[in-house]
């Protein structure tokens, strides 16, 4: 975690790998193995971030509340992560074996659910003040996903359809913890709905840059295998964009709605994708949606904290993993 926006929350989120580590010890040292093994898997650390960014830059002074929170949402979201890797049998996270892959299905899933109450225990220890937010989180990532499954393999899907997706399968998490923060450091509702309309945006420009990097990243700084999206049939922004496009749109889609594509028209879909405009549109509709969630945050006191806010925004549109 060598970006610069980090710098001014540094030791905080040092103290967030701590607890984490903390809390997910268990009487079976083999359940402890198997979180350690998730946990350890060089995350972004976004949903703690946020949550700390957030609570100081609305003037917050102690951190220890909002480090709980924050490592709960850590927590919580890794749960998903593992889970996520069973449903779609994905191969890596992070460029590590997926949980399942290293250890077992039955296993792994047990340890998800093991996060996922942690997560909800340390959060409540916390405050409990912030819980409502994280239900609600947490019932916007299981539609989100439900939803996302209703559309795989399926030439149909919309924009629209896909803006829906990843407001609860990963905008939701990442507005949770700057409400959180802002809740803890004391702000009025105003200040709390603005910092989470910026979250939320961010979240939606994360996932869709996300989305952008699965056809044009580079693997080994990815950890996972480029194409991947394809291959599962994900409705994504840069291939629903390009299934519309004139020329290549035609192919893109039977390969798309392929249930079981060949390796090499996986190779194909992203060289057609490549050779469309989706990849410049998605970039373009990320930058925008960072300007409005930077514009929510105008009338907040300028503070080193609200700088790199800002700067987490433009790591996550200008990244390249």
């Amino acid at each position: 975690m060598v970006e610069q926006w980090h710098s001014s929350i540094h030791e905080d989120l040092e103290k967030v790998e701590l607890l984490m580590k903390e809390t997910i010890k268990s009487d079976n040292s083999k359940l402890t193995d198997v979180c350690n093994y998730v946990l350890n898997s060089n995350g972004k650390r976004i949903r703690p971030a946020m949550c700390i960014l957030a609570y100081k830059a609305c003037g917050g002074k102690d951190t220890r509340k909002a480090i709980k929170t924050g490592t709960a949402l850590e927590l919580i979201h890794n749960a998903t992560l593992v889970h996520d890797d069973i449903n779609d049998q994905g191969e890596l996270r992070r460029g590590a074996k997926a949980a399942y892959k290293q250890y077992s299905i039955s296993k792994s899933i047990i340890a998800g659910d093991f996060l996922f109450v942690l997560g909800f225990k340390l959060i409540h220890s916390a405050t409990p003040d912030v819980v409502e937010y994280l239900i609600e989180a947490a019932s916007e990532m299981s539609a989100g996903e439900f939803n996302q499954k209703d559309f795989e393999h399926n030439v149909s899907v919309t924009e629209a359809d896909y803006m829906k997706i990843i407001e609860g399968k990963t905008a939701g998490l990442i507005e949770c913890g700057a409400k959180s923060g802002a809740l803890l450091a004391g702000s009025d509702i105003d200040t709390i709905d603005r910092m989470g309309t910026f979250a939320r945006n961010v979240g939606l420009a994360f996932q869709i840059i996300d989305d952008t990097l699965d056809i044009i990243g580079n693997e080994k700084a990815m950890g996972k295998k480029i194409g991947s999206d394809i291959m599962e049939g994900k409705p994504t922004l840069p291939i629903i964009y390009s299934m519309n496009d004139p020329n290549h749109g035609d192919r893109i889609r039977k390969i798309f709605e392929s249930d079981y594509p060949e390796a090499s028209d996986i190779s194909e879909a992203i060289d057609l994708i490549k050779k469309t405009d989706s990849i410049s549109k998605c970039k373009e509709k990320a930058r925008d949606i960072v300007k409005i969630a930077k514009n929510e945050l105008s009338d907040l006191e300028e503070s080193k904290y609200k700088t790199s806010l800002f700067e987490m925004v433009d790591y996550i549109v200008n990244r390249d993993r």
